[in-house]
């Protein structure tokens, strides 16, 4: 099957280098440009004469607005799913860097250097995200067949921990994600679970495209 994980484009916040998280806000719906680059997105999907037979979003706006201007020609029905949410980044949420300094110097200090978000109240955990990235692999193997090609909106936090759980890494890897961006991934379905020299066969399991913007090329 072919799994592709895809970025919403640009925010207000992304421009103006404010904390965006599991929270709807102004601040984190798509500009102008988010939103041409999620329809350069759509006709390169045209140009390329690609349909996917199943679609997925996150419930917040900017994903689910890409969604719809760059597959809405699909008609097909999407599915919306908590599992591909972004990050609760808690009482950050909203925020320059500059601001969670001035507001909150003591969970600013703690956070800094160790990215660790138990400092940061209200924000969701790293084993919370990482559960909902397993989620997100286990609706892939168990709902679908290698025939299928799916495609999912979502966010720029929840992609890394999707990504490091496909890779089995046990580490979160930092990934600068562009807006709109596509991760593809080939995958064996009735070979994912295998103990045999068969794992080692990277036929069945492939990286067709990591952080890729060719719509915007």
């Amino acid at each position: 099957m072919r799994l592709i994980l895809i970025r919403h484009g640009e925010t207000h916040a992304n421009l103006t280098m404010r904390w965006s998280g599991a929270k709807d806000l102004d601040i984190t719906d798509l500009t102008e440009n988010g939103k041409n680059q999620a329809k350069k997105l759509g006709r390169w999907f045209r140009n390329k004469g690609f349909k996917p037979t199943h679609a997925y979003h996150s419930p917040q706006r900017r994903a689910k607005n890409t969604a719809q201007l760059a597959g809405g020609h699909w008609n097909l029905e999407m599915i919306e799913t908590d599992y591909l949410k972004e990050t609760g980044a808690g009482i950050f949420e909203g925020l320059t860097w500059e601001e969670i300094e001035d507001k909150y110097p003591k969970e600013a200090d703690l956070f800094r250097d160790s990215r660790d978000w138990s400092h940061i109240p209200e924000a969701e955990s790293e084993q919370e995200r990482r559960n909902r990235a397993e989620k997100v692999l286990s609706v892939v193997l168990e709902n679908h067949s290698n025939e299928d090609v799916v495609v999912m909106f979502c966010h720029a936090g929840i992609i890394q921990h999707i990504v490091s759980v496909i890779l089995q890494s046990p580490k979160l890897w930092g990934i600068g994600i562009q807006n709109t961006a596509l991760f593809e991934f080939s995958i064996d379905i009735n070979n994912w679970h295998t103990k045999t020299r068969t794992r080692f066969n990277p036929t069945l399991w492939r990286i067709v495209r990591f952080n890729s913007n060719p719509h915007l090329d």
